[in-house]
């Protein structure tokens, strides 16, 4: 994934407006590693190992991070949305570096799906939780293939046993992608068939 990125700013949408008229990007290559898809499975976070490397604006060479976390369609407050985070923390120069990034999966007007699981909002935090940069990052429909062929089962016993976690987070993946953006769409429909329908007391409104 990649986008562009600023330092010296509090939000990922400001970083992505310098970014682009600076030309500075944000590059992050990352592996998931899941250690027991059925806990993670079972976990309501389902929560995954990160490890990689990340590309700071301006640094020529890549920095890489380990003891990263990934999270799957986290619930939150907001009506709808879940979430896909991403944190790794790294040194740089002396300092403790946090990178932080969330996808913001909802079923907004449009066909949003794409962009919903391919957009990072992103921010970098230096030695706690001072903020120092952000922007946005995407991926093509290539990284995202070779992100999803980068996944591992840890624990898998034999070649079967990983295609078998493999495809149990499959269907997760899928499980959710429907329940956020084919539920509400039925949901609609729904209520305009009981609207169009009377009741005994006169039309439903």
């Amino acid at each position: 994934m990649s986008g562009p990125f600023a330092m010296g700013v509090d939000t990922p949408q400001e970083g992505e407006r310098v970014g682009r008229r600076t030309g500075w990007r944000l590059r992050l290559h990352s592996t998931v590693t899941i250690g027991n898809v059925d806990r993670f499975v079972a976990d309501p976070q389902h929560t995954a190992a990160l490890s990689g490397e990340i590309e700071l604006p301006g640094i020529t060479r890549r920095i890489p991070f380990r003891n990263g976390t990934f999270q799957l369609f986290v619930p939150s407050r907001g009506a709808g949305l879940r979430l896909m985070t991403y944190e790794a923390e790294f040194e740089h120069a002396g300092a403790r570096h946090r990178f932080a990034g969330e996808k913001r999966v909802r079923d907004d007007f449009g066909f949003d799906l794409m962009p919903d699981t391919t957009t990072l909002h992103s921010r970098l935090y230096r030695n706690g939780d001072a903020v120092e940069g952000g922007g946005v990052l995407r991926i093509g429909l290539a990284g995202l293939a070779r992100m999803i062929a980068s996944m591992r089962a840890r624990e898998a016993a034999s070649p079967d046993e990983a295609a078998r976690a493999m495809a149990v987070f499959g269907l997760l993946f899928g499980r959710n992608l429907r329940e956020a953006y084919l539920s509400r769409p039925q949901a609609w429909a729904e209520a305009a068939r009981r609207r169009a329908v009377p009741s005994e007391a006169g039309w439903e409104r």
